[in-house]
């Protein structure tokens, strides 16, 4: 067959680079910038230096918030790690239809979790008339015992989407050769991607507490959102921001390592064709 042509293989590149470009490398750059001002909206914005980022090494609210957002992912790391290789094992070894029917309906809790959907149900336990296991949510009014409080509430809520998108990347390991080597390269790359995802966690815990009961359950997400939005400082929010995007580019760093130091691939097989009985 005629070799395909490298030009048109950069032609059809071209979307995923202005793709990236926009939505990823602008805005990153962006972000960078304002983290190195001061003022915002009602004040003038003037460069400023890393001062925002020395104010926040030294306060205790970023580290806080830095510490409570990583516990928020170690159920959910748990899960991904542990429970959803054991689900792709049971899955592979039922035979084909066991098998495609729990990848759709495991696809299913994919399609249709939404973070701010499961917030505003939880907050029916903060009703008077609240009972059974919404009631639950009653323990996030105070401050020590909301912390302990959200983090059930987010393994609850993330425990099938974490199940599904784990068993999606562990099933095809074990269709392959070399299981064992495969399933701890997997596995590694998944529980990075697992702390990656729950550090940036926004939506159910801003919908729940905004960040309180007098900032206990803070997460990074909501501490940018509290100074760029609230207070109108875009430079501390960005700079907040920064930090965890160097934070994830570290884990992507150490995915990518892993990745290609185990050469890691996908393989596509062709089925064996079907013989006919004589």
């Amino acid at each position: 067959p005629q070799a395909p042509s490298r030009a048109l293989g950069w032609l059809l590149a071209v979307p995923a680079f202005l793709g990236t470009l926009i939505s990823l490398v602008l805005p990153t750059a962006q972000t960078i910038w304002l983290s190195l001002q001061s003022g915002g909206v009602l004040t003038e914005s003037t460069f400023a230096g890393m001062s925002n980022y020395l104010e926040q090494s030294t306060r205790d609210a970023f580290w806080r918030a830095l510490g409570f957002t990583l516990s928020l992912t170690l159920v959910p790391l748990l899960v991904a790690v542990v429970v959803a290789p054991l689900l792709a094992l049971a899955l592979d070894r039922a035979g084909a239809w066991p098998r495609r029917a729990g990848r759709v309906a495991l696809s299913l809790s994919i399609v249709t979790f939404s973070p701010v959907g499961v917030a505003v149900a939880w907050t029916r336990g903060l009703l008077p008339d609240a009972s059974g296991v919404a009631a639950l949510a009653e323990g996030l009014r105070e401050p020590g015992t909301a912390p302990g409080t959200l983090r059930l509430i987010v393994a609850a809520a993330t425990f099938g989407v974490v199940c599904a998108l784990g068993m999606i990347a562990f099933l095809p390991v074990l269709r392959g050769g070399t299981v064992a080597p495969g399933m701890l390269v997997v596995g590694a790359l998944v529980a990075l991607a697992t702390v990656a995802v729950g550090l940036q966690t926004f939506a159910i815990g801003l919908a729940l507490t905004g960040g309180g009961p007098e900032r206990s359950t803070e997460t990074l997400a909501v501490l940018q959102y509290d100074h760029a939005f609230r207070m109108a400082q875009f430079g501390p929010g960005a700079s907040v921001a920064a930090r965890t995007g160097v934070i994830l580019a570290v884990l992507g760093i150490v995915a990518t390592v892993i990745a290609l130091a185990s050469r890691l691939r996908i393989t596509l097989t062709p089925r064996a064709p079907h013989l006919p009985q004589t």
